[in-house]
């Protein structure tokens, strides 16, 4: 089976982002693609398996078939010994071909080995970048959410204390009105009083 081709990635998305945003998307998408390679990596893995393994098979089944031409020549009269001759250069040509081929194979299976240990390397380090943002935004939740808190409370006690300065600064005004009402009425009480009325026939 052929390796699989590698998707074509999503292009961006307008519009900006928080910082943070960006660094969290360019991590995940990092995160998928390198499980897609490591899948594509596998795939071909397995595709240069096959080829190696039938490679071997047709050099098995091309020994089996210069064995049995050869027990048959062995039975034929001397006239077919160039036949013969013929057949065992072919082998040994395609003998040294298939070699060739297998250890091609067995070389680039070998990159595709090595390819696919780095890959899962930066996978792995991809996995611990992404657990550390996370850890650290979940700490900076925390620790905004601590000075919330903490804020609130703080306010709450400036209102409280602006709400009873308020109140004390109404009841002082309270009394001072009172006292300049009843300080007004007396005034008035004794005019009237000079001028020979009762307050209270008004």
């Amino acid at each position: 089976m052929p390796p699989k081709k590698k998707g074509k990635g999503k292009g961006k998305k307008k519009g900006k982002k928080k910082k943070k945003d960006d660094v969290e998307l360019t991590i995940e998408d990092k995160y998928k693609q390198t499980i897609h390679q490591i899948e594509s990596l596998k795939d071909h893995l397995a595709y240069r398996k096959e080829l190696a393994r039938r490679s071997q098979a047709a050099s098995e089944e091309w020994k089996a078939r210069m064995k049995s031409a050869q027990d048959d020549l062995q039975t034929h009269h001397l006239d077919q010994k160039d036949i013969t001759s013929d057949m065992t250069r072919q082998y040994k040509t395609m003998q040294t071909e298939m070699g060739l081929r297998v250890h091609q194979l067995e070389g680039e299976l070998q990159r595709v080995k090595l390819q696919l240990s780095s890959t899962e390397q930066e996978l792995k380090k991809t996995k611990e970048a992404k657990e550390r943002i996370t850890k650290e935004k979940d700490q900076k939740i925390e620790e905004l959410q601590a000075k919330i808190d903490s804020m609130e409370l703080s306010y709450e006690g400036v209102l409280h204390d602006a709400l009873d300065n308020m109140m004390a600064k109404v009841d002082a005004a309270r009394d001072s009105w009172q006292e300049q009402a009843t300080k007004i009425h007396e005034h008035n009480k004794k005019l009237l009083l000079e001028f020979g009325l009762n307050p209270l026939d008004i």
